[in-house]
């Protein structure tokens, strides 16, 4: 009975050893190699064909070194694969392995050390799995990650060494999360002064008491973008016309996670744009204007041409019609050339020279010598600076101020000429010439008027209208500004605000 029993137990342990070898046999998706304990190859398994490309008969008795490169026999990897499962019973590890084509595959090794009834090493039992088609998804998306890495650095850098706008990220509530080179540019502020800030701080007192820069932002997450353009204020408390776009930024959820805003510094553009507005509203008043004061000389000349024609026998009545012809002929050339030197008073840098203005007024005593002489006039002046400045212009500009002071004077003409540099002039970075006469002066209320084109606030029949207007245009072309003191029969005194570059 007992013999029987061990009979049955021996059978059923070959079934076991039997079914094993089977399953190792018809294993196709792992290499299962059992290796001696010199790792040379003791059996062959389906599995292993399919992933290395050898045949049982071209394997068995080689050693496992065949499955590694130059490189990693070299280095002794096989060798001590081997020995840490010797000495730690298992050894696992990823590479590239050779196929028998020389081509290669990602495998997933492990060795495990195989021992005796005493705990001897008999062996290795060694498992591999092509893990070639994972390696090659991980090292896309490696790749791919990577890209993103660099896309993003390129991005983010991209943004902070951008000058020409200010692009910044804001919290829900508007609070600063980043700071760019163009942020600093056109507000002032470093990274350190303004991150963690909320962007109400941009906006001016009158904006944030209505509340703007939140409805920005809640125009932004109604509907995903909000653009305005106005006045901002600089760390400085300078202001600049900004052109600003805030843009809500969402999560997968489309919850909003923030905002992104964009601002660019439109000063130069809203200037020109103020300029050329005002300009054509200027024109549109020149216009005007000059369509009436250039046809009263013109009516004159077709009345005058109509007597004339009416009377052509009275030869004394001919000549005097013909002498007025001439002299609106006449107001209306001068008119005309006024207007165009006016058009011609531009800033042009290239037309710019060194002008000595002792020189310049010495020019005009000589041509207003004879007037002067006539009224009993006098000119007095200090010594002037020599400037940076269009000569022609200049000339223009003291010009018309004597022919003024010499014809709105019912008296003697006295005309003075005094000269301030910036230390005295009473204006930081500005020098001051003043042209002071003693003529009849005007209501000081009149003031903001006599320097638009074709206003006279005396007779009509004196001058062009354009004179001061001129004058007026040619001090902005040079930077800067005119200013008039006067009062009715006290004379008047015009100040001409020059900058002190200007200077030679």
């Amino acid at each position: 009975m007992e013999s029987l029993n061990k009979k049955e137990g021996s059978d059923a342990a070959n079934v076991t050893q039997g079914l094993y070898h089977k399953m190792v046999s018809e294993v196709q998706d792992y290499a299962l190699l059992l290796l001696d304990c010199d790792g040379n190859i003791l059996n062959w398994n389906p599995g292993a064909q399919k992933i290395k490309g050898y045949a049982s008969d071209e394997i068995i008795g080689k050693n496992f070194r065949v499955f590694y490169s130059k490189e990693d026999r070299a280095q002794l990897l096989p060798d001590t694969l081997l020995r840490t499962a010797y000495e730690k019973g298992r050894a696992a590890h990823e590479g590239f392995r050779l196929k028998k084509d020389g081509s290669t595959f990602w495998g997933s090794v492990v060795i495990t050390a195989l021992h005796d009834d005493n705990d001897q090493v008999i062996g290795y039992c060694k498992v591999t799995r092509d893990l070639t088609e994972r390696k090659n998804a991980e090292d896309e998306l490696q790749h791919q990650n990577e890209l993103l890495r660099r896309s993003e650095e390129r991005y983010h850098r991209m943004i902070a060494e951008v000058e020409d706008y200010a692009i910044i990220l804001l919290d829900p509530d508007g609070n600063i999360m980043n700071w760019n080179k163009g942020a600093q540019k056109i507000k002032g502020y470093t990274e350190a002064e303004i991150v963690g800030r909320n962007f109400r701080n941009f906006y001016r007192v009158e904006d944030r008491e209505r509340q703007l820069p939140e409805q920005l932002l809640a125009l932004a997450v109604a509907n995903n973008k909000s653009a305005h353009e106005g006045w901002r204020l600089r760390k400085d408390g300078s202001h600049f016309w900004g052109s600003v776009v805030i843009t809500a930024l969402h999560d997968n959820h489309g919850n909003i996670t923030g905002f992104s805003k964009v601002t660019r510094d439109l000063t130069y553009k809203k200037q020109s744009d103020d300029l050329i507005l005002q300009q054509n509203k200027q024109l549109e008043e020149y216009a005007y204007v000059a369509s009436h004061d250039l046809q009263e000389p013109l009516r004159k000349i077709m009345l005058f041409i109509d007597l004339l024609q009416r009377n052509i026998d009275d030869k004394e009545a001919v000549a005097s019609y013909i002498t007025k012809i001439n002299a609106s002929t006449q107001r209306m050339s001068t008119l005309i050339k006024a207007v165009l030197n006016y058009s011609q008073a531009t800033d042009d840098v290239e037309l710019k020279a060194a002008v000595d203005l002792n020189v310049v007024l010495a020019h005009i005593e000589t041509d207003f010598d004879v007037l002067l002489s006539e009224r009993s006039g006098v000119l007095k002046r200090t010594t002037l600076p020599v400037v940076h400045a269009v000569p022609i212009q200049m000339h223009q500009l003291f010009s018309n101020f004597v022919s003024n002071a010499i014809k709105f004077n019912d008296g003697f003409p006295v005309i003075n000429i005094t000269y301030e540099d910036s230390t005295k002039s009473g204006r930081d970075g500005f020098i001051k010439i003043t042209v002071k006469d003693n003529g009849r002066g005007f209501d000081p209320e009149q003031a903001d008027k006599i320097f638009r084109m074709f206003h006279r606030l005396h007779d009509k029949t004196q001058g062009t209208g354009i004179g001061l207007a001129l004058c007026k245009r040619i001090a902005e072309n040079h930077g800067g500004t005119i200013t008039v003191s006067t009062s009715p029969g006290q004379g008047t005194a015009f100040e001409i605000w020059l900058p002190d570059a200007i200077l030679v």
